[in-house]
């Protein structure tokens, strides 16, 4: 417990050689490298909170925060162990939650291996939850147990009614978000397959919207969404081929008419409307509270630093927040599933994330069964 032999601080580079000695002090494996800690300290959207005894470092805690969401990760706590049994990894588990919340954060997660009983005690005494076990995690392929718990009041249920699917290729978005959409909406559909990801990425492609593989556009998302029996419907803020400011070549823009006209003669003939207009954010949220599953094109530059258009399905409302399945699970910036599960965003700040490019596009398909009734949004 803090007392007045304890005191909290954050990290600073030169507590460099303080934190990896805590390191190696604390773990056998999975450790965090000194090379990543310089770059926490110097370059990293996260806090690093020291907590001293005594003026002796004695553990710290790391969290991560995920681009302009209001998601935290507890990547790291870690206590000395002659200073175990102390109380203090409850402070700095405290302490953690309160500098996610100074960040604006709404919900906090983190894993846990699931034989270190006495930190999931720990963990679950402070309110936290497990939602899901992620398989051969560490070093040693023992599993990790997924925690999270609510920062805030009023939190929407996390991770409800749509499962997850992480797509397996960059330019899957949103041909998984599709795929979630579909078996949320019917649970009896035969589980997540790869071949079927890659199907309707085939189907939903505009061909040549980035200088790589294209990625999928809201019509044929719509358009692969009424061929396996669902209603879609489609809002775009732009009437005309979208995406043409992705591409230089003349040729290769004039392949995105001809895709875009004959994928809107597709829509008129299988009655998918298309509704131009700019995007509500309300109506998002109201149309997915009525039961339609929801898939918005983002910007991944205010989550990621990445200039491309990047699908999401919504996966949870509430009073301030837009909880979003978020597909993209990149292991090489050491993100799992657990970080892209119903990540949650201010509402004022999704209406940002929810433009691509100069032209701040909008767009977005709604999914719902035959004979559902949709939303008076529509």
């Amino acid at each position: 417990m803090k007392d007045a032999g304890t005191a909290l601080r954050s990290a600073v580079p030169a507590d460099l050689d303080t934190l990896v000695r805590l390191e190696d002090a604390c773990f056998e494996g999975d450790r965090i490298s000194r090379r990543s800690f310089r770059h926490l300290l110097t370059h990293g959207h996260m806090s690093c909170l020291i907590a001293e005894v005594e003026g002796q470092a004695a553990g710290y805690a790391l969290v991560l925060y995920r681009g302009t969401t209001s998601l935290a990760r507890l990547y790291s706590i870690a206590v000395d162990p002659a200073m175990r049994g102390h109380g203090l990894a409850r402070l700095l588990l405290k302490a953690a939650e309160d500098a996610a919340r100074s960040e604006g954060c709404a919900v906090m997660r983190l894993e846990v291996r699931q034989d270190n009983a006495g930190a999931i005690a720990l963990y679950r005494a402070e309110g936290y939850r497990e939602f899901a076990v992620y398989q051969h995690y560490y070093e040693d392929l023992a599993d990790a147990l997924r925690m999270q718990k609510a920062l805030v009041e009023r939190p929407a249920l996390l991770n409800v009614g749509v499962p997850f699917y992480a797509q397996t290729l960059e330019f899957t978005c949103g041909a998984a978000c599709l795929m979630m959409a579909m078996q949320a909406l019917d649970r009896d559909r035969p589980v997540f397959d790869r071949t079927l990801e890659i199907r309707l990425w085939r189907e939903a492609t505009t061909i040549y919207m980035t200088s790589g593989h294209g990625g999928c556009g809201p019509h044929g998302l719509a358009l692969a969404a009424r061929r396996r029996g669902y209603a879609a419907t489609i809002h775009v803020s732009d009437g005309g081929p979208l995406f043409l400011n992705s591409v230089r070549s003349e040729k290769k823009k004039e392949v995105l008419r001809l895709v875009h006209q004959e994928m809107v003669a597709e829509c008129i003939e299988a009655d998918v409307p298309i509704t131009v207009r700019a995007l509500d954010v309300d109506e998002l949220c109201r149309r997915y509270a009525d039961g339609e599953m929801v898939l918005v094109l983002t910007s991944q530059w205010r989550i990621h630093g990445e200039k491309v258009p990047h699908w999401v399905i919504i996966s949870g409302v509430d009073g301030d927040r837009i909880y979003a399945h978020d597909p993209d699970v990149d292991d090489a910036d050491g993100a799992t599933s657990g970080d892209c599960m119903s990540v949650p965003i201010l509402r004022r700040e999704f209406a940002r994330v929810a433009r691509y490019g100069r032209d701040r596009l909008q767009a977005a398909v709604f999914i719902r069964k035959i004979g559902q009734e949709p939303s008076s949004g529509a």
